[in-house]
């Protein structure tokens, strides 16, 4: 056990240099957002939750709604290290009580399939590679815990991708969306359409992260939605446990809310994370309080390719040269001899031919 301890240890202090692959598992969650690395070559993630919601709404007579959502986030890094495909979404059971019918109170239980999302991200610049800037200074504690300039650098990526909406899932992100048909508050949504989004990443003081995504989701539809997340996460003194706060705005013509969430994980051991959160809005239209249970685990199928060598590459490359060099005049010095063997050769049966002749 203590060898785990200083193995995750010493994996999460290396973390920022290595910047892609890492030796224990890294999630996205318990956060909504995504960071701005991937998993790694050939390495299949599963991310997976369960929320359970209380909401109400003003507007609609205070009918309320209890949820239960099942969530998934599966990551796969392929062809590169930078590359990652991401598929998720969520799976919805509801219990509905309808304030707008005859003000009785309609109940109903619902079971459905919520939007889903398939899409691509790639890391475009990573500053955690440059040993200059984030390398570890052994001689001073103090320069490897402080802020510094180059730290506000983060790491950028860009993600590009398609949502689905069923006709029974929630149009733009609004969970009331069932209880406002045919009403004047009733929404209407496209089943297909696109996203893209840019994410940073930054790492202070080695156990402090600061994620941001500025998404704009929707494209191609009358409402395009502008979505950002904000997520500080913070690894404690015991490397197994890492808290995070987060911060969520969702704007459109149709359904606008901010959130805000804190949560814990747990690393049980290189391949396995548990989380726990819990979360709110800020209005009463509808007012929602959350909270979520989940798991994180890996296939990892990821081979290290050894860096590569410039220098002795260049090296091999210019000794490979010479030698071809050195074969080249070799052969030629061995093709001028045999021609000059030959002519003396020819010169000394010449001179021994002339030599018979005055014997004679």
């Amino acid at each position: 056990m203590k060898h785990l301890y200083i193995f995750i240890t010493f994996s999460l202090l290396v973390f920022p240099v290595s910047a892609q692959y890492t030796e224990v598992i890294n999630s996205n969650r318990p956060g909504s957002s995504q960071g701005a690395f991937a998993v790694g070559k050939n390495v299949l993630q599963f991310e997976v939750g369960a929320a359970f919601s209380d909401l109400s709404h003003k507007n609609l007579d205070f009918s309320y709604l209890k949820e239960l959502e099942l969530r998934y986030n599966i990551r796969y890094g392929f062809f590169k290290e930078k590359l990652e495909l991401v598929i998720n979404g969520s799976y919805n059971q509801n219990r509905i009580v309808n304030n707008l019918e005859n003000g009785t109170g309609t109940e109903e239980k619902v079971n459905f399939l919520n939007k889903q999302n398939l899409g691509f991200k790639y890391l475009i610049f990573d500053p955690y590679k440059n040993q200059k800037w984030h390398g570890t200074n052994l001689y001073s504690w103090k320069k490897n815990n402080k802020i510094r300039w180059i730290d506000l650098i983060p790491a950028l990526s860009v993600y590009v991708g398609a949502n689905y909406v069923p006709d029974d899932g929630y149009f733009y992100d609004d969970p009331f969306t069932s209880i406002k048909k045919g009403t004047s508050y009733e929404l209407d949504d496209k089943t297909i359409s696109f996203r893209g989004s840019i994410i940073t990443q930054h790492h202070f003081i080695g156990r402090w992260v600061l994620v941001n995504n500025f998404i704009y989701d929707r494209i191609s539809t009358q409402n395009v939605t502008l979505n950002t997340i904000t997520t500080l996460t913070h690894n404690f003194t015991n490397p197994r446990w890492s808290s995070m706060i987060e911060f969520e705005l969702i704007k459109n013509d149709k359904y606008s809310d901010t959130f805000i969430k804190a949560g814990l994980a747990h690393l049980y051991n290189k391949n396995y994370q548990f989380d726990v959160s819990i979360g709110s809005n800020f209005k009463d239209t509808p007012n929602k309080l959350y909270g979520s249970l989940g798991l994180s685990t890996r296939l990892d199928w990821h081979r290290d390719i050894p860096p590569v060598d410039k220098e002795l590459k260049k090296k091999q490359k210019q000794e490979k040269k010479t030698q071809k060099k050195n074969s080249k005049n070799e052969k030629k010095s061995v093709k001028q001899s045999n021609k000059n063997q030959k002519k003396s050769n020819k010169k000394e049966k010449k001179s021994l031919r002339k030599s018979k002749r005055k014997n004679k």
